[in-house]
């Protein structure tokens, strides 16, 4: 069996990462496209944009499964002087259907936060209360929480870490969250973690927790959420090989780290 429809392909991603755990703003599912259409090819991303769009196309993949929504917000018009509608209209043009698994992805078991948790050698890991696109586990032995930070870094091909608060303090629990995870900052607290691992910590955040004295390394967005391509692709492939179904699957290699660090010392 050469292909199978897109909408066998989101029977396969419900099996995979239930629909019913995402959460109640997200809007994972079929982002564009026709349920009946055979798919023969499927490229993945973290992202829908005119630039993997477009690789999924010189692939020969007519879709393209991404982590993060293509349609999240309310979308009144189809532009091409917007980065959506610039996607949306490519993805019409050239035949690339669109499937996004979000926060499913990241709370199911098996997912990118027991992903995270796997690789970090997280003992007793358990779903916080209330917090289901999270994860909290024990180190193995303390380390502080530079020494962690490091650690996250080395593990995660991270090459910039921020830390808040408390550098040299003692971790064994921590609370790990894929993505922008400081939502979940009361439910961290009150499961007693040694140190908050995240992405996209803003200032506010950072200053609560600071006068808090609670620990937070922030390991950014694309840092911890990078490796939903290979666990996307890993999944399909194994669940497309049960069917006996011979859909290639293509992980992307276009993304990176959109931000570009610069050090220099005080009057460079």
């Amino acid at each position: 069996m050469k292909g199978i429809t897109l909408s066998q392909f989101v029977e396969i991603a419900d099996r995979l990462y239930p629909f019913d755990q995402a959460e109640p703003w997200d809007n994972c599912g079929v982002q564009i496209g026709d349920p009946g259409r055979l798919i023969t090819a499927a490229a993945f991303s973290l992202d829908a944009t005119p630039r993997t769009v477009d690789y999924a196309f010189r692939h020969s993949c007519n879709l393209l499964v991404t982590h993060h929504p293509l349609l999240l917000e309310p979308v009144r018009t189809i532009s091409a002087d917007t980065l959506t509608g610039r996607t949306v209209l490519d993805a019409a043009r050239l035949g690339v259907d669109i499937l996004s698994l979000h926060t499913n992805l990241d709370a199911c078991r098996g997912g990118l936060n027991d992903h995270l948790a796997s690789v970090l050698g997280l003992m007793e890991v358990m779903v916080p209360d209330h917090a289901t696109c999270a994860r909290t586990g024990f180190l193995p032995s303390a380390v502080s929480v530079a020494q962690f930070a490091r650690k996250v870094a080395a593990d995660f091909g991270i090459s910039d870490v921020r830390i808040v608060s408390g550098a040299e303090e003692p971790v064994r629990k921590v609370f790990c969250a894929s993505g922008s995870g400081m939502g979940y900052f009361r439910e961290a607290v009150r499961s007693g973690a040694d140190v908050i691992l995240t992405g996209d910590v803003r200032y506010h955040a950072a200053r609560e927790a600071y006068e808090l004295g609670i620990p937070v390394i922030d390991a950014g967005h694309y840092g911890l959420e990078k490796a939903a391509i290979s666990l996307m692709a890993a999944g399909f492939r194994r669940e497309l090989e049960r069917l006996g179904s011979q859909t290639d699957c293509l992980e992307c290699d276009l993304e990176e780290q959109p931000f570009l660090t610069l050090r220099e010392t005080a009057g460079g």
